[in-house]
C-alpha cells in the first residue's frame, strides 16, 4: 500500500483554505454545511434552513436567519462564510482542526511544527488513493479544469521551450493568464484542447503532458475537490 499523504498547514493558513472550499459550493450547501457547525461555537441562534428573496436580486436565496449579539440577520451566500469564518478564526486549534475535517472529509490534528516552531494542522491527505485512470472527465466536464488560470512560471516555461502552439491559446490580462482560449476568436474553450482520444479504447492522452500547467499537475486539488467533482480516480469511502 502506498505511503500515507500528509501536509502540514499553519493555522491561518488551514482558515483560508476552509473558506475557499465552502466559498466553492451552491448557496444550499453552504447552508447545510455550516449551519451544524455555527451550532457548535454556542455563541449563535440559528433558524433551521430557509430561504429568503434577496433584497437587490428579488429572487429566493437559501441562507441563515442568525441571532448573535442581540439583533438577528438573515445571511446569505458569501455573507454567511465571511460571517462563519470570522468567529471561526477566535476559537481554539482543536475546534478549527474539527472544522477543517469536516469539512475536507479527512483527518487533521493540531501539532507545533519542529522545524519552525509554528503551530498548524498534521493532515492526512489521503490523496495516495488518487490515480489517474485516463477517463478523460475532467478536461472534457470540469471548466473548472481547463478554464482557469495558469502560473508566471507556466509562462515563463513555454517561452524557453518556444511553446507557441500553447502560447497563442492563453489570454494575459490584468495579472491573469486565463487559459484555455480558442486563438481564432478569443473565447474560452468547452474543453480542454489538448486532450486526445487513445484509438480503440475509452482513455484519453494529454498532448502536452511533459509540460503542461501546474494547476494540472496538482489536479484535483484534495480529496473533497475529487469526490465533488465525480472523479473516477478516486475511490468513494
Amino acid at each position: 500500500m502506498d505511503k500515507k499523504h500528509q501536509k502540514f498547514v499553519p493555522i491561518p493558513e488551514a482558515i483560508e483554505e476552509i473558506k475557499k472550499t465552502l466559498l466553492m459550493q451552491s448557496e444550499f450547501k453552504q447552508r447545510e454545511e455550516i449551519m451544524p457547525l455555527l451550532n457548535r461555537l454556542e455563541e449563535f441562534e440559528v433558524r433551521k434552513g430557509t430561504k429568503k428573496n434577496h433584497p437587490l436580486e428579488f429572487v429566493e436565496r437559501n441562507g441563515l436567519w442568525i441571532k448573535f449579539r442581540g439583533s438577528e440577520n438573515f445571511y446569505f451566500g458569501a455573507d454567511l462564510v465571511e460571517l462563519f469564518i470570522d468567529r471561526l478564526s477566535s476559537k481554539t486549534t482543536n475546534t478549527i482542526s474539527n472544522v477543517y475535517s469536516a469539512i475536507h472529509w479527512v483527518k487533521s490534528s493540531v501539532i507545533n511544527y519542529s522545524k519552525t516552531s509554528v503551530i498548524g494542522l498534521l493532515i492526512e491527505t489521503e490523496m495516495e488513493k488518487f490515480k489517474c485512470i485516463q477517463c478523460g472527465h475532467c478536461c472534457l466536464d470540469l471548466p473548472d479544469a481547463f478554464q482557469t488560470s495558469a502560473l508566471d512560471s507556466d509562462i515563463r516555461r513555454w517561452k524557453r521551450e518556444n511553446r507557441t502552439d500553447i502560447l497563442e491559446r492563453i489570454d494575459t490580462f490584468g495579472g491573469l493568464n486565463d487559459i484555455w482560449i480558442n486563438p481564432k476568436t478569443g473565447e474560452l474553450v468547452s474543453r480542454c484542447p489538448w486532450l486526445r482520444k487513445l484509438p480503440k479504447n475509452s482513455k484519453f492522452t494529454c498532448r502536452i503532458h511533459e509540460t503542461k500547467p501546474e494547476h494540472c499537475r496538482n489536479f484535483p486539488k484534495s480529496k473533497r475537490h475529487a469526490l465533488d467533482n465525480g472523479c473516477k480516480g478516486f475511490p468513494l469511502d
